[in-house]
């Protein structure tokens, strides 16, 4: 058609759906003038929907009760709602859905949960499906050594259609003990995925009557001692009800205590040490005794543990029907530990084992070093997928502080990001924000890296291989210098409560307005100039006795930029002899390695000179040490307190 100017016409368009097929469709109506030039055009877009039928969705539970639930429906246009509700009927296009529900039953040590998902409903008529909780299969984690969850335990389904994704996720406490998955045939339209995430130790308590298999399921209370690492065996004693407890026959045992109304303990287990008691085993109102242990803060008086109601009432039977000894083992300071992100891709089979060896893990010798008193930190090696951005679901753990531990962790194209605080903090429900972190990576199978956390010397620098170099662009400095690094490449963190930190930038010898950090950006004059920037740190808490201030400073030449370039802060990278509590044994001379480098993208530096000094009086004075080269860049003095 030909539009003459300034007038307007109509233009007829026509579509046939039936050879456009079932889905969403755009497309254009241009204009063109003689010259074949765009004039103007508009969008026009069709949505072709396919036939809907009705599906009913019946749920079937473990025990083969039909329930009442409303399974999330999902498909390559999103969620679908329920038409009838009541009778757990929606109407669908024609086409391939996911359908998926969950359940949370208790059992007699805890918590069992239950999934079952239908990756793959094709709909072309009328139909019902079911889901049904009995074919559900459980989740095996094997490890080469005893080993309990502790912490969060988590599991996620993915599933692709169409170009459309959807995950879906569920977190649990480790009150939960087991884990069910059903079975499904293989996916062949679309991507899916099943995985779920486990953090596996060395058991930290267990309570056992002697000479038979009955487990008492105990959890050490909140603020509970702990038995000694070689364990004990104790008579035990019932001592009454919690409110008039007595003591009188427990000196030099355990005394078993019911707790019905979950009344504070405290002063209960001082009346049981002043007794001579050895350890209190209080029995719950709930039917699992389960708690969480903290390492640190005011104490029991007494080991003090709590079980479930239904396993106190056959304990207290035991007692009363002759002698019954308890045998105590367990341990806070597991020499290993198992990451594990166990996945099943495109099919969850009918057996799901998980089995950790070398052949699916890196096995990583991670040393925590102690720089203070307290003797607990907090760290996680948060895992992700590859379809997803960033790790969820994962929260906070406690670690022993000089201390090394054996860690696994699955190897292939799941992403970790290990993270380490000096200290614990105060809420475990949470995922870690502070502390020392590494750059997201995955591990090869096999493998045997070594990870040291909080090593000597920590100071400010700029990471090797960091992903946020310090840099000029333009008339813009990129300060990125973070205020603790460690001893191992790629470890950093920022400033956290406790610790404080300053920064100077001056150009040409005058202060630069607006700087009091080493990390932003700030804008300069584009004439090339000297800077100097100067950096203090300092860590006032009792978790942090090791270097508690450092002060650095970098001099470089600066002009305007067309591009980032790396700006040239000499970086000094530390070899210290120091052992896990990041101190050097014995009055014994030593050395200690200085190795100076540039960012990477700038040459290497040449004509480098080191002068070092020491002080063995924590400051007060300095004396100049030998030092000699040692290598390309790199330098030794020898130290002799």
């Amino acid at each position: 058609v030909r539009v003459p100017a300034g007038s307007s016409a109509e233009v007829p368009l026509t579509v046939d759906p039936a050879r456009a097929g079932q889905g969403k469709f755009y497309g254009y109506v241009t204009a063109t003038t003689a010259d074949g030039s765009v004039a103007a055009h508009t969008t026009l877009s069709l949505v072709v929907h396919g036939p809907t039928h009705r599906i009913t969705v019946k749920t079937i539970d473990k025990d083969g009760e039909q329930v009442a639930d409303l399974p999330t429906i999902w498909g390559a246009e999103g969620f679908v709602g329920y038409s009838d509700p009541a009778a757990a009927v929606a109407e669908v296009e024609e086409g391939v859905y996911q359908l998926n529900t969950s359940w949370t039953t208790s059992a007699e040590d805890g918590e069992e949960l239950r999934h079952v998902v239908l990756p793959e409903v094709r709909v072309t008529k009328d139909m019902t499906v079911t889901l049904d909780a009995r074919k559900t299969v459980p989740v095996e984690i094997r490890t080469p050594r005893p080993a309990e969850q502790r912490g969060i335990m988590s599991y996620q389904t993915y599933r692709e259609i169409g170009g459309r994704s959807l995950t879906q996720g569920t977190m649990y406490f480790d009150i939960a003990k087991r884990l069910y998955i059903s079975p499904t045939a293989k996916v062949t339209e679309g991507t899916f995925e099943f995985a779920s995430r486990w953090q596996l130790v060395a058991p930290l308590v267990e309570a056992k009557v002697s000479r038979t298999r009955f487990d008492l399921g105990a959890y050490y209370m909140p603020a509970s001692p702990l038995f000694p690492e070689h364990g004990a065996t104790l008579t035990a004693v019932d001592a009454g009800d919690a409110a008039d407890a007595d003591f009188s026959r427990a000196r030099g045992k355990v005394a078993v205590v019911d707790n019905p109304t979950g009344a504070g303990e405290r002063t209960l287990v001082e009346r049981a040490a002043a007794a001579g008691v050895r350890a209190v085993i209080l029995v719950h109102f709930n039917d699992t005794g389960w708690t969480r242990w903290r390492p640190t803060g005011d104490r029991n008086a007494l080991p003090t543990l709590r079980i479930g109601k239904n396993t106190g009432a056959e304990l207290l039977a035991r007692i009363a029907r002759g002698s019954t000894s308890v045998r105590f083992t367990g341990t806070a300071r597991s020499p290993y530990l198992y990451d594990v992100m166990q996945v099943s891709e495109q099919q969850v089979p009918r057996k799901v084992v998980h089995s950790v060896s070398a052949r699916n893990s890196a096995v990583v010798r991670t040393t925590y070093a102690d720089n203070g008193v307290t003797g607990w930190a907090s760290e996680q090696r948060f895992g992700w997928r590859p379809y997803q951005n960033t790790a969820w679901l994962q929260y906070t753990r406690f670690v022993p502080l000089g201390f090394e531990r054996t860690e696994y962790v699955s190897a292939g194209d799941t992403a970790w990001q290990h993270r380490v605080h000096h200290t614990t903090t105060f809420d475990v429900d949470q995922p870690l924000i502070a502390g020392m972190r590494d750059d997201p990576r995955t591990y090869r199978a096999g493998g045997q890296p070594r990870e040291t956390w909080q090593g000597a010397v920590v100071r400010p620098s700029i990471p090797a291989g960091t992903s946020t170099p310090t840099v000029r662009d333009g008339n813009v400095l990129r300060l990125r210098v973070p205020e603790f690094t460690d001893s191992q490449a790629g470890h950093w963190s920022p400033t956290t409560g406790g610790d404080t930190a300053s920064a100077v930038l001056y150009r040409d010898g005058e202060r630069v307005d607006g700087v009091g950090s080493a990390w932003q950006n700030v804008t300069v004059p584009a004439e090339r100039a000297r800077y100097r920037l100067d950096m203090e740190t300092s860590r006032d808490s009792e978790a942090w006795t090791r270097g508690v201030a450092t002060s650095t400073s970098w001099s470089f030449e600066s002009g305007r930029t067309n591009a980032a370039t790396p700006l040239s802060l000499l970086q000094l990278d530390y070899d210290v002899p120091v052992d896990v509590r990041n101190s050097v044994r014995g009055t014994r001379s030593h050395h200690v390695d200085v190795r100076v480098r540039a960012q990477e993208g700038l040459p290497v530096p040449r004509g480098v000179s080191v002068r070092v000094e020491a002080s063995y009086d924590d400051g007060r004075t300095w004396s100049a040490a030998r030092t000699h080269a040692h290598g390309r860049n790199t330098f030794r003095t020898s130290l002799t307190p």
